[in-house]
């Protein structure tokens, strides 16, 4: 008989719970071992326009930035990821679209893969509430320190990550952004934000040493 407070009891007990943690465990390895075409992700064709906020006007060749982006399953925490991205910009009637893509992917378990899309031209600013899917630019008014302020903000909150050919879509938007910047910067401190581009886009364009290198040369030879 066995005594429910005995040594070997609780021990029991410790050993169960283990090995259905150590089961849930190997059921989790297992799915990352799956292949790859097990972990295809998708997005939907993507339409929408973007119009001046408050008079609905449309904007033409304003550069619309698409971040798909999921959940990643995680034992602790269910981090949020960036999977695609896609670039165009506006036609003639503001208006944008993005055909339908899928695609293989070394992200296990992402689920609720679902677009972000925000808009960028010289001279205006995302406004800060918008229509799904339908950004809207506002006049920008500020001065020429705030502008070089909000490009930094822009540069800084429109990347990926998905660490594939996708993020090549986002060289046009990031020359756009450099070409801005170098219009503007006047002290050698705002010129650094030219550089910081540069080398963003090189990076994706060129991979990391080349970039790195390239940089390097820059900042060397000033």
């Amino acid at each position: 008989m066995i005594d429910d407070d005995s040594d070997d009891f609780r021990s029991f007990g410790v050993i169960d719970r283990q090995g259905k943690v150590m089961k849930e465990f190997l059921v989790f390895m297992a799915l990352l071992c799956l292949p790859l075409h097990a972990c295809a992700i998708s997005g939907k064709a993507l339409e929408g326009e973007v119009l001046e906020e408050g008079t609905n006007m449309p904007i033409v060749g304003a550069i619309v930035v698409a971040r798909w982006s999921g959940t990643a399953f995680s034992f602790a925490e269910s981090p949020t990821v960036c999977v695609h991205v896609l670039t165009t910009t506006t036609d003639a009637d503001g208006k944008y679209r993005f055909h339908a893509w899928r695609k293989e992917s070394p992200l296990k378990g992402v689920r609720d893969v679902r677009p972000i899309v925000t808009a960028h031209k010289p001279g205006y600013q995302l406004a800060q509430r918008y229509p799904a899917n339908n950004p809207q630019l506002q006049p920008f008014a500020g001065t020429r320190e705030e502008r070089l302020r909000y490009i930094e903000h822009v540069f800084g909150s429109t990347g990926c990550g998905a660490n594939d050919e996708s993020e090549k879509n986002l060289i046009p938007f990031l020359k756009a952004l450099q070409d801005e910047v170098q219009d503007l910067a006047q002290t050698n401190e705002e010129k650094k934000l030219v550089e910081s581009i540069r080398y963003a886009s090189e990076k994706i364009e060129l991979g990391y040493e080349p970039a790195q290198k390239r940089h390097l040369e820059r900042v060397q030879g000033k």
